[in-house]
């Protein structure tokens, strides 16, 4: 009796509330009010498109934050360490957003791209002041409708650029530029590129022997590049060329042709370990020298009477392996040789470089690893300098 007397107030409280809440409701309330769903995922381009709302257009936004430290250049004099006013360790944050947007049209799929980084350095110089300016780029942005692309870009001329974080400058062509292109099928694996490719960031310039002083001219048209490739499951293989004018500043000197062809394939390697690859390729140039990774050196040489160019070849090459599915190691190398024209400023030269990083992926999306790499360039008649560096990174992507 006790017990059913104190429960009884509670449950005509209980029941009262329920009446008072149940009065609050509008007589034409629905029973139950369905969720609305404000984001809808679109999977078919890969993870992470989602659908702009009101529209057809399936969007992913990333990003990438990475820090480095780099040792730079402790070989040899001359070297930094050989400078005492440079300072030898710089310190780097640099971040990335990626945009990646795909509509279906009655015309083709329509794609359009962006890249965008946000980079502070530390000093270079010891009594420099420039730590707290942070340098924007738009490191690519393109369209995409069926086989044109439109916009900055990867080269089409390049193939494997690299398998590692990169310490040290390796001798092969890798270069975004402004382009206009058409790739289209061959059939099976086989497609084919043409592409129309601003040269300014391409050329390294002519020395006028007259004047003694860089002499390379405007540019008047674009270069022009085609590309062959192949890829199936075994890896992929591609050569191609490119043609663009090495033109001198002064209107005595005659404009020369600069030409590049390269080759190269990559093998994917599961039998090792998965995401295992080994790339191979060769690259030659004539008064395009940036073809192989050589920007050190004029594209060609005006004595006064004619204009002749800068010849140099070069053979490179990078291969991955997984120890783990979170542990992995990079390695490149590259070897070049420039043949200056006689009487040029540039010595003829030979220059090898090698670099190997090796990575750690605790969790998806989180790396940090540590890189070093050495190169020797021997010119004729000059001393041989070498550089070292090493480079220690810690990256987040999303």
């Amino acid at each position: 009796m006790l017990r059913g007397t104190i429960f009884l107030p509670l449950a005509v409280m209980a029941v009262t509330g329920a009446d008072v809440r149940a009065a609050d409701l509008p007589l034409d309330a629905p029973a139950q009010v369905e969720p609305v769903s404000y984001v809808q995922i679109c999977d078919q381009y890969g993870a992470g498109y989602f659908v702009l709302p009101g529209t057809d257009t399936c969007l992913r936004v990333s990003g990438r934050v990475r820090a480095d430290v780099q040792f730079m250049n402790f070989g040899s004099a001359p070297s930094n360490w050989s400078e005492r006013d440079e300072n030898d360790v710089r310190f780097r944050a640099r971040g990335y957003v990626y945009l990646d947007a795909f509509t279906e049209t009655e015309f083709g799929l329509l794609r359009a791209y962006s890249e965008t980084t946000f980079t502070s350095d530390s000093d270079t110089v010891r009594d420099a002041d420039t730590s707290s300016d942070t340098v924007v780029e738009l490191e690519t942005a393109y369209i995409q409708w069926g086989g044109l692309t439109v916009g900055r870009t990867q080269s089409f001329f390049d193939f494997f650029t690299g398998a590692t974080y990169g310490s040290v400058a390796r001798n092969l062509s890798d270069d975004k530029v402004w382009v206009a292109a058409y790739t289209g099928s061959l059939g099976g694996p086989l497609s084919f590129s043409i592409a129309a490719e601003d040269i300014s960031e391409r050329v390294n310039g002519t020395f006028d022997a007259v004047t003694t002083s860089d002499g390379a001219g405007g540019n008047r048209w674009p270069a022009g590049v085609v590309a062959l490739r192949a890829a199936q499951s075994w890896g992929s293989a591609q050569v191609s060329a490119a043609v663009q004018e090495a033109r001198p500043l002064s209107a005595a000197a005659q404009s020369e042709v600069g030409l590049a062809f390269g080759a190269g394939v990559l093998f994917n390697l599961p039998m090792l370990a998965e995401g295992d690859a080994l790339a191979l390729q060769v690259q030659y140039a004539e008064a395009a020298l940036s073809y192989i990774g050589a920007t050190d050196v004029f594209d060609s040489y005006y004595d006064g009477t004619r204009t002749r160019k800068t010849t140099g070849w070069a053979v490179s090459g990078g291969f991955t392996h997984y120890f783990t599915p979170t542990i992995r190691a990079d390695f490149d190398a590259s070897y070049a040789d420039v043949d200056t024209p006689r009487g040029a400023p540039d010595q003829d030269y030979r220059r090898y470089a090698l670099d190997m990083d090796v990575a750690w992926t605790p969790v998806q999306g989180l790396e940090f690893g540590v890189d070093v790499g050495y190169a020797n360039k021997n010119p004729d008649n000059e001393k041989v300098s070498e550089e070292a560096s090493a480079i220690l990174r810690a990256q987040r992507t999303f």
